[in-house]
């Protein structure tokens, strides 16, 4: 985490000056940022870079925006000076978070390679797009000082990764289509983060800790999954209460999380270009491809031949 003095150790940028690109290479000349107005209020930003060494870099927030941010590659190290408040995060590969820090000063620390997608949008366009958002999350950014990360799920990963893959280039998508999915994405991170806090209100803080060990377990191998007795001898909970749990927090049965998360790997996998179908289907533990095809398929809509097929 940062250090007392790592503000005045690292260099400084703002944000209006990383989106005009007069700052870059004070990140790294290996870091590239994308962005583009989807519409008055909303931008889409793709950041990707590769850091041969530990990076630290203070970042002020001038722009003002709620930022919904999925981060697809590496992991960072975050910490937020509002006032004489100071609070510190940890952002990790497959989380997303919703922020929104107008006029704080960021110090965050990056190594290896780094992707990340994020839909900024204007805080009055946000309530009148989401009058119903979860009221604590409205107090939050009332408050101007709001900063919530969880573990993504299938659905945003997916969006986030159809996403980043328009800002690369290639086909260029429709401003319509571009537009829906910034808009799905925000929808499923406030609703996501209106259903995380109904149900933490809901279970106690070890049976919470217990739930995430229980779903990092259950997520290690997406080739196979370990049994509920498993689970539950490992986490020190009852099957009864495990079965609850996930639902509550996860808002899936515990087979039915570890499936989302393995069709959203498939999906990585044959939209990176580098896999057959064949070999995804192995991968993610189906002995028969035509039944990974259709549980795919149950999942996204679509086969997995025609998502290798767009590339």
């Amino acid at each position: 985490m940062a250090s007392a003095n790592s503000y005045s150790n690292s260099r400084e940028v703002s944000i209006s000056a990383l989106l005009a690109g007069e700052s870059q290479s004070v990140l790294s000349n290996a870091s590239q940022l994308r962005s583009i107005a989807v519409r008055d209020g909303i931008d889409l930003l793709l950041w990707e870079a590769v850091f041969a060494q530990p990076i630290s870099v203070n970042v002020r927030d001038d722009w003002g925006r709620v930022q919904f941010s999925c981060v697809l590659q590496g992991d960072s190290q975050y910490s937020i000076k509002h006032g004489n408040r100071r609070s510190e995060y940890v952002l990790k590969q497959g989380m997303s978070c919703i922020s929104y820090t107008p006029d704080c000063l960021g110090h965050s620390t990056h190594a290896g390679m780094m992707e990340s997608v994020t839909v900024s949008v204007c805080p009055e366009l946000l309530h009148e797009l989401a009058p119903d958002m979860d009221v604590a999350l409205g107090r939050q950014i009332n408050a101007a000082h709001c900063c919530l990360l969880w573990r993504s799920d299938a659905q945003i990963n997916v969006i986030a990764h159809m996403l980043a893959r328009a800002l690369r280039g290639g086909a260029q998508p429709s401003e319509l289509w571009l537009l829906g999915q910034c808009l799905v994405l925000v929808g499923l991170a406030l609703e996501a983060q209106g259903r995380r806090a109904h149900a933490t209100s809901r279970l106690s803080s070890i049976d919470k800790q217990k739930l995430l060990r229980a779903r990092d377990r259950l997520l290690t191998d997406l080739s196979e999954a370990p049994t509920i007795a498993m689970l539950a001898k490992e986490t020190g909970l009852g099957i009864l209460k495990l079965k609850y749990g996930f639902r509550e927090l996860f808002q899936h049965s515990i087979y039915g999380l570890f499936q989302q998360e393995r069709m959203h790997e498939a999906w990585r996998r044959l939209s990176s270009g580098e896999h057959t179908v064949m070999m995804v289907a192995s991968d993610m533990g189906y002995a028969n491809a035509s039944h990974f095809a259709v549980a795919f398929q149950k999942q996204f809509g679509v086969k997995p031949s025609s998502l290798k097929l767009r590339r």
